[in-house]
């Protein structure tokens, strides 16, 4: 029978990577009694109705936000998107230290990813946080992984709204414009698996044509930039090879993170390597500390029960299939 730690040691230990094997990852389960989940609407420029969930602390705030952007290049649905916000680890624990948090989709793009409808709708998302009343206006964040990564780099591009961006393991291959309507694909729609041959070799691809598009949007970005990474996925190829120099060649704030063999999208949801994730929780909310006007203060521990956390087959919660193998 593993012992189990109380949380104020078992998250001490775990930052301090002290954790054996045989103790149980956990996290926050919180009542919809305490902090409702909230279906939200934000309104694109166009138009268009956008779909997502939120849940805040109790009381009134202002609390900082975290919008989590799903992977992948289509719209997720909403169970998706509740499940998230309800019962995944990370999720939970950003929830449970003080802040909003608000998953939402985005329309697809896999017909182009080129397409700006997706960018469209996250930064409707954005703006419809920020003109919450109890959402500290300079104080969201946007975490999102794989497709959701590059689109958070795109909305720090277009946008001086964020207060601080965390892509995990971002395709930033879409950003730079290499990926697109007219790049050869094997059915009906573009799929992650059919950009595999730009992270196989990123400086063919990556043209003077393409290092203009993508320069001009990084020149644009003001806020700091976490980037979450493993070691195993091939789109760190191309982000080793091409986002990350360039980010830094362009001056930008920015800190990389590795946790060694976590798999795509590890810590988007947080089970799928516990104890890496929790790690991930942590270095992420500490990052975001640095730079939030408004500091988040963990719920009432009494609306808390701690639960463990199931680790997830390779298919992951996290909107996108795991095998995004570029």
């Amino acid at each position: 029978m593993p012992h189990i730690l109380d949380r104020r040691t078992f998250f001490a230990l775990g930052s301090a990577g002290l954790l054996r094997a045989t103790e149980e990852i956990t996290r926050p389960a919180i009542s919809e009694k305490a902090c409702p989940l909230e279906a939200i609407s934000p309104v694109a420029r166009d138009g268009h109705h956008g779909q997502g969930f939120l849940r805040k602390p109790p009381g009134n705030g202002p609390f900082p936000a975290i919008l989590f952007i799903h992977g992948g290049l289509q719209t997720q649905p909403a169970k998706v998107l509740q499940n998230l916000a309800l019962n995944e680890p990370n999720p939970c624990r950003f929830l449970a230290a003080g802040y909003v948090v608000a998953p939402i989709t985005y329309r697809s793009r896999n017909h182009d990813p080129q397409s700006r409808v997706s960018l469209e709708d996250c930064l409707a998302a954005v703006e419809h946080l920020r003109g919450l009343p109890f959402v500290h206006k300079d104080g969201v964040i946007v975490y999102g992984c794989s497709g959701g990564g590059d689109l958070a780099l795109e909305v720090a591009a277009a946008t001086t709204s964020v207060r601080a961006i965390v892509p995990e393991e971002p395709a930033s291959l879409i950003l730079t414009g290499i990926f697109h309507a007219r790049f050869p694909k094997k059915g009906e729609f573009l799929t992650p698996a059919d950009s595999a041959p730009i992270s196989e070799n990123p400086k063919k691809y990556y043209t003077p044509e393409y290092q203009e598009i993508t320069r001009a949007k990084l020149r644009k970005i003001r806020c700091p930039i976490l980037i979450i990474q493993g070691d195993v996925h091939a789109i760190n190829h191309f982000n080793a090879e091409v986002l990350i120099p360039e980010l830094k060649s362009a001056g930008k704030t920015l800190e990389v993170k590795t946790y060694p063999g976590a798999p795509h999208c590890f810590a988007f949801a947080g089970n799928r390597r516990p104890a890496q994730a929790l790690q991930v929780f942590q270095d992420t909310d500490a990052f975001c500390r640095r730079y939030l006007p408004v500091q988040p203060k963990s719920i009432d521990r009494s609306l808390v029960q701690e639960t463990p956390v199931a680790a997830a087959s390779l298919i992951g919660s996290c909107g996108c299939d795991p095998p995004w193998r570029v």
